[in-house]
């Protein structure tokens, strides 16, 4: 029996790497007709040849229609499906978020109005995104917006946080930034993107934002 499952798994071995070769030349739409007719037609046909029982053209054309049209529509929407969560991947920077529960959030305290919280959750959910978050915390010098606030409101969000980041990460969270926030009425800086980090990083380390972190946390239901 072990001698027989050697040989199995040598031969299925082979035909996984015939098969993932092979792939690398095939199209989607290609590979979904091959997979069409291996585990749709091919069967279907077999079992006619096989059967003993006596059909009509129409009940043989109805019956590939039974199976074939419910098969190529699950085809089509496992298609989508994971080309849309590529998309989000991609549109999220292969970042992850918590589980927030939207009716907990204070919208008030951030500012944000029913399309930021629609977009919000869009993004937690790894969806893309109708239109940019709306990030309207002042701080005191008056700029357009405030940065360290943003980062700490996503150090929140994001799964285990955003301190501490290297290089490629911290261009992940500017590319991610500038896709799905903005200021009020302005676009984000990016030129004071890093320093702004690395001010950020070193005083939430120092805890010197300990009072506003708190205050995020709760308001986004994340704590009592």
């Amino acid at each position: 029996m072990e001698k027989l499952g050697n040989i199995l798994a040598i031969w299925i071995h082979r035909k996984r790497f015939l098969i993932k070769n092979y792939n690398s030349n095939l199209s989607i739409n290609q590979l979904s007709f091959l997979i069409i007719v291996f585990f749709a037609v091919l069967p279907l046909t077999v079992y006619f040849v096989v059967s003993n029982q006596e059909y009509t053209w129409l009940d043989i054309l109805a019956f590939y229609i039974m199976v074939l049209l419910p098969f190529s529509l699950s085809i089509v929407t496992a298609i989508g499906w994971y080309k849309a969560k590529e998309m989000a991947k991609a549109d999220a920077e292969g970042f992850s978020f918590v589980k927030l529960s939207f009716k907990k959030i204070e919208k008030e305290y951030f500012g944000f109005d029913d399309s930021d919280m629609e977009n919000l959750e869009l993004l937690t959910n790894l969806l893309p995104s109708k239109e940019k978050i709306v990030i309207r915390e002042v701080p005191k010098n008056k700029q357009s917006g405030n940065l360290r606030f943003l980062f700490s409101f996503l150090d929140h969000i994001i799964e285990d946080g955003i301190q501490g980041l290297g290089k490629e990460s911290r261009d992940s969270l500017s590319s991610l930034v500038q896709k799905r926030f903005s200021f009020d009425g302005s676009e984000i800086n990016l030129n004071t993107f890093a320093s702004s980090y690395s001010k950020w990083s070193q005083k939430t380390k120092a805890g010197d934002y300990d009072d506003t972190r708190k205050t995020i946390a709760k308001a986004l239901g994340l704590s009592n």
